[in-house]
Parts: structure tokens; C-alpha cells; sequence
């Protein structure tokens, strides 16, 4: 009974080519779960057409200024010329770096065309109303600190001479 024992034993420790196969396939599995899993999720702002064309020398002057900003709603375009705004809108923002970066207006966290972030007195944070989610514009990365794990959506920005271009 003993070798018996034994025999049983050492069977218990072998590793066949289907063990050893489906602990490789098990392994794969789980390590393409985890790789998928820790994917950034997509912007909760829709992506929509953004094209402004700024000009610094007059309408737009007050963005010479550093820091300094200015939001662009429906109500500030010229839809003739082809102008567009993007979702929620625009935020220009001429930050502490002498750079023009460019937001949707829109909370991610809200993700509604009627709630618009609003720029504190520094120019360094973009804030909801709703959510209190603050979002670094003072930088140009518009990384949140609050409910939201998303960044405020960012548009580029082309500057020649005094002109500014925004679009996506």
C-alpha cells in the first residue's frame, strides 16, 4: 500500500503537456484582463468640430495680457465664417508660460452642454459649478483635482503674429 502511496504521490507533482498548457493560456488570459483594464478611458465630452480664428490686435486684445483668458459660447461666433465651438464651448487661456492653450468648456464629470466650467481670479483653475472639480488651465494640461478622472478636453492652439487659430 505504501508504494501505492508513492505512486499516486509523484503523479500528483507531474506536469503534463495539458497542465502545462492551460496554465500558460490561464496566465495569458489573465494578463490580457489586466492590460485592458488599465486603458484610459475615452473623454466623456463628445468630440466636436472647433474652429476659431482670434485676432489679437482687436476683438481678442484682452488675451495679450499674461495671465489672461477668454470664453467663446454660441453667442460669440461668427457661424458664417465656419466658426464653431465645440460642445460646450471654448476656453482660450494665455497662462503664466506666456502659451495660448484651448479647453472645451464642458465638465467631464457633468458631461452637459449647460454646465461651463468658470476660470478663478489667478487664471490657474477652472472650476464647476456643479461638481467643484477644479482643473489646472494655469499649466495648459487641464488635469482635474476633484470628482472627475478626466482632463478638461484640449484643443490646439496656432499662434501667427497677432492671430490665434483654435481648433481640434
Amino acid at each position: 500500500m505504501r508504494i501505492f502511496e508513492m505512486k499516486s504521490e509523484m503523479h500528483r507533482h507531474v506536469r503534463t503537456p495539458a497542465k502545462y498548457f492551460r496554465s500558460r493560456l490561464l496566465f495569458l488570459i489573465l494578463w490580457l484582463l489586466t492590460a485592458v483594464s488599465c486603458q484610459e478611458v475615452e473623454n466623456p465630452v463628445p468630440v466636436w468640430r472647433v474652429y476659431l480664428n482670434l485676432d489679437l490686435a482687436f476683438e481678442d486684445k484682452e488675451l495679450k495680457a499674461v495671465p489672461a483668458y477668454k470664453t467663446y459660447t454660441i453667442k460669440d461666433v461668427n457661424l458664417a465664417q465656419g466658426e464653431s465651438i465645440g460642445y460646450g464651448g471654448v476656453l482660450v487661456v494665455h497662462n503664466m508660460f506666456g502659451e495660448y492653450k484651448a479647453f472645451d468648456l464642458s465638465c467631464p464629470y457633468e458631461t452637459s452642454q449647460d454646465v461651463l466650467v468658470e476660470v478663478d481670479d489667478e487664471v490657474l483653475y477652472a472650476v464647476c459649478p456643479v461638481c467643484g472639480t477644479k482643473y489646472d488651465v494655469g499649466t495648459g494640461n487641464g488635469a482635474p483635482n476633484g470628482k472627475s478622472r478626466h482632463s478638461l478636453r484640449i484643443y490646439n492652439v496656432i499662434q501667427n503674429g497677432n492671430k490665434l487659430v483654435v481648433t481640434n
